[in-house]
């Protein structure tokens, strides 16, 4: 149950053609029309009241979610997410422009008109079937040609499943099977693997498909140039995203800030979640019919930035990403997969979590960019974190060295995890405060602890 900052604000909003608000004692029909038809009229947010108590609210959210699934024809990409203001429960029900409409609820089309749910008319049912067939396949809807379920990563697929069914009850109609898990999720037809299917959970997706890859840059300076650590990651997006986002966190710098007077508290130059809101962002909605496109990330010393390939959606303008906007997702099957495996919370709320947790971190805003090659997202970092600190592989050396000891820096290289040049810049660092020593020229330098005290609450 999640206290949402927006709640507030969608309940003093008037019904339209993208909110809706549903009585407690409404029929599942009434909900699951409603999000049929916000499917097939551009996406909106249906407000649903839940019960008196966090326990009751939670119960009828997962009900919701199941019914919704059950009740709507094709599968569809929305999020159901239980929230409270004050005393008040409520289930707020995402729901994005759907790619694959018509939708129907028992076999009718159903539209909205204005603030309320109307079975489609004739002309209107006309409208929806032909701009069906006038889009092309999207790209992550293609099969790969002769791929089977034998050339994916079977236990990642059976994990998805399982977390899929405990976080957002999805009904998988054999969580054991895999290719029965793959066409429950639109992952697996006639015999062949999606290319989504392939990107999300292939053993070597690289190969098909290079554009999958991410780099990460770590530089010395702002003014980029030379660099202290550079990566290519090529694993599937999921484990993929893992990877970046445990790089980034290893070259974080630590800020400092003091509350209660002398009290100290350290965390991260910027706020994991937002990095993780921001890294999810860009592995669902990039272009990965782009064979030039790709994920990168720079890392300076203030500031990080995020970047993926392909412009915004048609009508979404960077101004939009700031407040409620339609949600309409590059990859829904992709984007699917994500939510259930509790990587997103909200469908078409990942701009503004990004913009609440910096605000709560007493960060920057931080601020988007699109052009024709793509969008981009840049985070800064506040002064007090500019400032030069000790990252984490520091202050673990000196909390695991004593005075004497030697270290060399291939040996630092190897223990942390880094490159050389990212170990020569640390231990130059901890030499420059005065906790290590340099003995020796060249290959045979080391580097011995000093007897500097080392306290992690005044370093």
């Amino acid at each position: 149950m999640s206290d949402d900052s927006n709640l507030p604000d969608l309940l003093q909003r008037l019904e339209s053609s993208h909110l809706a608000q549903v009585p407690m004692q409404a029929e599942p029909e009434t909900l699951s029309r409603t999000v049929c038809a916000f499917l097939n009229s551009g996406g909106g947010t249906a407000l649903v009241e839940v019960g008196l108590d966090s326990e009751s609210a939670e119960r009828r959210t997962r009900h919701i979610e199941q019914e919704l699934t059950r009740r709507i024809s094709p599968l569809a990409l929305w999020s159901a997410t239980a929230a409270q203001t004050g005393h008040r429960h409520y289930c707020i029900v995402d729901v994005p422009a759907g790619p694959d409409r018509p939708y129907t609820v028992d076999g009718t089309i159903y539209v909205r008109r204005g603030s309320k749910t109307r079975p489609a008319e004739r002309e209107e049912i006309r409208g929806l079937v032909e701009n069906s067939f006038a889009g092309s396949e999207r790209w992550e809807r293609r099969l790969v040609p002769g791929a089977d379920s034998e050339r994916l990563d079977t236990a990642l697929v059976i994990e998805t499943a399982q977390q899929g069914r405990r976080r957002r009850n999805f009904p998988f109609s054999d969580p054991t099977s895999v290719t029965s898990i793959l066409s429950d999720l639109a992952l697996y037809r006639e015999g062949a693997i999606t290319q989504a299917a392939e990107v999300l959970f292939g053993r070597r997706p690289a190969l098909p498909f290079p554009q999958i890859r991410a780099r990460v840059t770590v530089y010395a300076s702002d003014k980029g140039g030379s660099f202290v650590d550079s990566r290519q990651f090529e694993a599937a997006v999921l484990p993929m995203l893992e990877h970046v986002l445990a790089m980034i966190r290893q070259h974080t710098p630590i800020a400092a800030s003091f509350t209660g007077g002398l009290q100290r508290s350290d965390r991260p130059a910027y706020p994991e979640p937002a990095v993780r809101e921001g890294l999810v962002n860009a592995f669902v909605h990039r272009d990965y019919a782009n064979y030039s496109g790709g994920v990168s990330v720079d890392l300076y010393p203030q500031r990080l930035v995020i970047w993926n390939s392909g412009p915004l959606p048609e009508g979404i303008r960077i101004s939009d990403l700031k407040r409620e906007h339609p949600s309409m997702p590059r990859n829904p099957d992709m984007a699917q997969v994500f939510l259930l495996r509790g990587l997103m919370e909200r469908v078409g709320r990942g701009t503004q979590k990004v913009l609440e947790a910096c605000k709560e971190a007493g960060l920057p805003a931080p601020e988007w960019k699109s052009d024709a090659a793509g969008v981009t997202l840049s985070f800064s970092a506040s002064i007090k974190a500019a400032a030069s600190r000790l990252n984490l592989r520091e202050r673990k050396l000196l909390n695991e060295m004593k005075p004497g000891e030697l270290i060399r820096l291939p040996e630092y290289a190897e223990r942390l995890t880094v490159s050389e040049r990212q170990a020569r810049r640390d231990l130059g660092s901890l030499t420059d405060g005065g906790w290590l020593e340099r003995i020796g020229e060249g290959p045979a330098t080391v580097f011995r602890r000093t007897g500097k005290g080392w306290n992690p609450e005044s370093a």
